[in-house]
């Protein structure tokens, strides 16, 4: 009897996939229910409109990590600026600033010459 082997999710973790009618969802996960052997998953991109911005769940079996670039991370930190600017928060606007600025320098560093 072969044991197949699932990668280890967190609460948070990006992944892709499919839902258990099939359509394809791209998201983070809400949360996890190992007893079940499913996720929950709020959906930020799908063939499916209707599910946009909801949570679904899906068997852990039918999603995969996505894979998340750097040129993806500084988009993601700019979009949470916009919201730390709207909030008026300025400790957590100074907190992303710094990673941001960490990132674009190693994304420099790593470029050939």
């Amino acid at each position: 009897m072969s044991s197949l082997k699932l990668p280890v999710f967190h609460n948070g973790d990006w992944v892709k996939g499919k839902t258990i009618n099939d359509e394809m969802i791209q998201g983070f996960i809400h949360s996890i229910h190992p007893a079940n052997g499913t996720v929950k998953i709020t959906v930020t991109q799908s063939d499916n409109n209707q599910i946009l911005g909801k949570d679904i769940e899906t068997f852990i079996h039918r999603i995969t990590p996505l894979t998340v670039t750097i040129d993806d991370q500084e988009v993601f930190l700019q979009n949470l600026i916009d919201i730390a600017l709207l909030t008026k928060d300025r400790e957590w606007f100074m907190e992303i600033w710094d990673r941001l600025d960490e990132l674009r320098k190693n994304k420099e560093q790593t470029l050939p010459c």
